[in-house]
């Protein structure tokens, strides 16, 4: 039997099953529980946040024999072939290979047939944002006045590309990303219904690796489990999600506030012997300088968001104590310099070298202010100089 991964075994088959998408499932159930649902719909928002498993939630709960409270039974017929995909009147369409307006003219036509079984006949066009600007012209019309016997779902996650004619037609919900803290305690849940053995660190790690897409997170703990077996300990996190780099850059840190400029270089050529650009190097650094930034100065229990470890907190809170917020200003200042050179130099390295020894010999704006302070002083003695 063929192995299913997390991500399409773990799909949600329920409104309350989508995560983190609160505000968009329970304007839906109230509308199918009070029979004003819409007839064309656009689903926007980043990958892996539950859009096109809430077109087919919602396409079951509209054409559901058995519902309740909104909610698809999951167990009547049209439930069932919906759930395993073999409905003659539910149509997926993928609007990345299927742009020309030759395919919107099939769809056009066949909109005029009455459901086989089910009470509508729904499109789901995914990644609608791919469509030729004449195919959307094309579409416009059906879009807006469609036999009542079709519903439209469309799909994507580039909604700016999508024309304000083809918007103004639909019933717009937003998905956002999943939030670290919401996406931490599903992964404690599918650890154990999996019976795993994977620690909360680890799932914190994978969690924030995954920049608020569940499903590059299941994606993230199938790789893992595959690698490590049933019990996944911290190191095979870092080594699989390549988080071994994010300490890499912290210790590099370490070593630009205690101004070790040979550390420092050392750290940067080991990140480049392992393979990654200069520019996600920077981009890391500018991330972990602006963590740093925020950790000197909110409080650490407002500050759950951010994702940090334990171990990335007891060094961020020991580095915070030792530098100043402007001098924080000022190294985020020369990175982002590094980040223009880097881009524009055919020596990206060398520029990136030199940034970095540049870090390690500034000084904090503190001590300007305070030569500034002398020099009053001084001046205001020769002015008077009987004091």
């Amino acid at each position: 039997m063929s192995y299913l991964v997390l991500a399409r075994k773990l799909r949600p088959k329920r409104f309350q099953d989508l995560i983190g998408q609160d505000h968009i499932w329970m304007t839906l159930k109230n509308a199918i529980k009070s029979d004003r649902v819409a007839h064309a719909f656009l689903f926007t928002g980043p990958r892996g946040t539950g859009k096109t498993s809430c077109a087919r939630i919602l396409t079951k709960a509209i054409n559901c024999i058995s519902l309740v409270e909104g909610e698809p039974c999951g167990e009547c017929e049209n439930c069932v072939e919906i759930n395993q995909g073999i409905s003659t009147d539910v149509i997926e369409i993928d609007a990345a290979s299927n742009r020309g307006i030759e395919h919107i003219r099939e769809l056009r036509d066949s909109v005029k047939f009455s459901p086989a079984k089910c009470q509508y006949k729904t499109y789901i066009i995914d990644e609608v944002h791919m469509l030729t600007t004449e195919s959307f012209n094309a579409l416009l019309k059906t879009l807006e006045e469609p036999p009542a016997h079709v519903k439209f779902i469309l799909a994507t996650t580039d909604q700016h590309k999508v024309p304000a004619t083809v918007k103004s037609r639909c019933q717009r919900f937003d998905f956002a990303n999943i939030s670290l803290e919401a996406m931490t305690e599903y992964l404690k849940k599918v650890v154990k219904e999996e019976a795993l053995n994977i620690s909360d660190s680890a799932l914190t790690m994978i969690a924030k690796s995954s920049a608020g897409g569940l499903r590059d997170a299941l994606t993230a703990m199938d790789m893992l489990i595959s690698f490590s077996g049933e019990t996944v300990d911290d190191e095979k996190v870092f080594e699989l999600l390549g988080l071994i780099d994010v300490r890499e850059i912290d210790q590099l840190l370490k070593e630009v506030i205690a101004k070790n400029v040979a550390g420092v270089i050392e750290h940067f050529n080991r990140f480049v012997a392992n393979g990654h650009s200069i520019t996600q190097f920077v981009t890391d650094l500018m991330r972990a300088l602006k963590d740093l930034s925020l950790v000197a100065t909110i409080p650490l229990e407002k500050l759950n968001w951010l994702g940090l470890l334990p171990d990335q907190i007891t060094l961020y809170k020991e580095l915070s104590s030792r530098v100043t917020t402007s001098t924080l200003q000022q190294l985020f200042d020369i990175a982002v310099e590094i980040e223009m050179q880097v881009k524009k130099s055919n020596q990206a390295q060398i520029c990136a070298e030199m940034g970095l020894i540049r870090m390690c010999s500034i000084e904090s704006l503190e001590g300007v202010a305070e030569i500034i302070s002398v020099l009053r002083d001084s001046s205001s003695q020769k002015k008077n100089p009987l004091n």
